[in-house]
């Protein structure tokens, strides 16, 4: 492999994940902030960082409302917006919010028992939420609290706190950790779709590790090579299973939502890993010492490990 070669390799490569990170910014509005769990009292408030920055803080009221604290030494302008999951078995309690300084006293409230609240579809997790009223207030600088409470102080929601859209690479890699959490314990998705989905994964992503293992070793060693030739016979009908049940299920999901961005360039990944996991099988099976195809492996097992990360986000 020239040098030339080599750069063009890893250029394309570094394309691919800047473009994939890029679209996850893309069709993200908010940061996710999973709050489910907390005990947020008035004195044990969730501390909301940088508020003019779009975020969406998921919640879950327990008997009793959630205050949020926001810390500003500088004016700024508040924009909340309220949403709760619409999901298929989640009952839909309405909330409301209400902004205090830091006197206790009221400053804006925002009545979701009132308001319209109108169905939405957001793209980057493929769930569906009611959306209900928004407010937007200018305040100086000084310490504000956000009151989230309904009638029974019972249900899921979402507050979205900000409306400056900011999505930096490492907010990308916290929303793929925190998405999957998001579909677990505020949306109720089931995990039978994302388990065989990963056996798929893990089988075919888990013998192309062990491949590359061995072409690593196998550049220094011509029986090593010999082993490693032999080795990829046999790892080749477990890749293309689990290559078969991943492809099976992934249909599935894209069948649930067909209108998923971030599923849609994950079918894209896809068909790309079923051609360079052929090409790499093909190489490797006809390999001789010298010219062991190890960086296309390597490639091939980044890019298995970023779709299994996106497919977490979209499952």
């Amino acid at each position: 492999m020239t040098k030339n070669s080599k750069i063009h390799g890893f250029g394309l490569l570094a394309v691919i994940f800047v473009f994939l990170f890029a679209s996850i910014s893309m069709v993200s509005a908010h940061q996710p902030r999973l709050e489910v769990g907390q005990n947020a009292t008035y004195e044990n408030a969730i501390v909301v960082e940088n508020p003019e920055i779009s975020q969406a803080f998921y919640g879950k009221l327990s008997e009793s409302p959630n205050y949020y604290k926001i810390t500003s030494d500088k004016p700024f302008k508040l924009y909340i917006n309220l949403l709760v999951p619409a999901s298929p078995g989640i009952s839909a309690n309405l909330v409301s919010a209400e902004v205090l300084n830091s006197s206790g006293e009221s400053i804006l409230l925002i009545n979701g028992t009132d308001a319209q609240w109108e169905p939405y579809f957001e793209e980057f997790g493929g769930d569906y939420y009611l959306k209900g009223p928004e407010a937007t207030k200018n305040l100086p600088s000084g310490t504000y609290y956000v009151r989230v409470f309904n009638t029974n102080n019972q249900g899921k929601y979402a507050i979205a706190i900000g409306d400056m859209e900011s999505f930096p690479i490492e907010e990308s890699l916290t929303a793929l950790v925190t998405i999957p959490l998001l579909k677990e314990f505020f949306f109720a998705k089931p995990i039978t779709t994302l388990f065989l989905e990963f056996l798929g994964i893990i089988m075919a992503l888990g013998s192309l590790m062990v491949l590359l293992a061995m072409l690593v070793k196998a550049r220094k060693s011509k029986e090593i090579s010999e082993i490693t030739v032999k080795v990829s016979g046999v790892l080749k009908p477990l890749i293309w299973l689990g290559i078969i049940i991943t492809t099976l299920m992934w249909i599935y999901v894209m069948y649930q939502n067909p209108l998923n961005m971030m599923g849609i360039v994950n079918s894209i990944l896809l068909m790309v890993l079923i051609i360079l996991s052929w090409y790499v099988g093909s190489k490797t099976y006809k390999m001789e010492f010298g010219r062991i195809p190890w960086k296309s492996t390597l490639i091939t097992v980044l890019l298995w490990l970023l779709f299994a990360f996106v497919a977490i986000v979209v499952i």
